[in-house]
């Protein structure tokens, strides 16, 4: 016997509708009164399908790492470190306030611990690595990365004057600069840290050469072990 048509309204929303609406928002401006008014529906409704405003924030988070371009696993493994911190940064960029939350989750997302986890068991079963020094090679190049990207963010804020702190910033070291005896030395610094804010939407390699260097330090470490 052929199952009979559900009667009644629809469902107007669904968890899956509440939390892709969170990440068009943006994790960093989406509320209920926002989410629901972005889906017209009342905010009684998203709770029918969410614990609260912080479940509807992490499982927003959640969303975005399961939906992050992961690279598949390379034999070159500084390569492969590179481009996981690439991916990494551009899904921050495209889930705008997800770093920030990341750092304010009083627990890391599963999505996350398993994406860490495929790159520590491809670093060891595949390449070598010991287990305890690919985790920690994982660790320091995520914590970098999302420092890396929060710490511009918070440079490129306006300021209520005008103008954004990464200009106060260099205006105060200009001015620090001045006292120092060597002022190419205090010059070449100050381009140097310029070159490392970028500009507001685009950021400069620094980030990247800074994975660069934790790079160079385990290839000298993986040297080391075999002189």
């Amino acid at each position: 016997m052929a199952d009979r048509p559900r009667r009644g309204r629809p469902p107007l929303t669904s968890r899956e509708a509440i939390l892709d609406a969170v990440l068009e928002l943006g994790l960093d401006r989406a509320t209920t009164t926002s989410v629901a008014a972005h889906l017209g529906v009342d905010q009684s409704t998203l709770y029918r399908h969410i614990g609260g405003v912080e479940d509807m924030l992490d499982g927003a988070a959640a969303v975005a790492i399961t939906r992050g371009d992961w690279p598949e696993p390379d034999d070159d493994w500084a390569e492969y470190l590179r481009a996981c911190a690439r991916a990494m940064w551009a899904m921050f960029r495209a889930n705008p306030g997800l770093a920030q939350r990341l750092r304010l989750m009083s627990t890391v997302p599963a999505e996350l611990v398993t994406q860490s986890y495929l790159v520590v068991e491809h670093l060891t079963a595949r390449l070598g690595f010991e287990l305890r020094e690919a985790a920690l090679i994982v660790d320091t190049i995520g914590d970098m990365t999302a420092d890396s990207y929060l710490t511009l963010e918070a440079l490129h804020r306006p300021t209520a004057e005008g103008g954004s702190y990464s200009e106060r910033v260099l205006e105060r070291m200009a001015e620090a600069g001045e006292v120092l005896g060597d002022p190419v030395v205090s010059g070449e610094y100050l381009d140097a840290m310029r070159y490392a804010m970028g500009e507001p939407g685009a950021p400069s390699s620094w980030w990247l050469d800074k994975v660069d260097l934790v790079i160079d330090g385990v290839r000298h470490r993986l040297d080391r072990r075999t002189t």
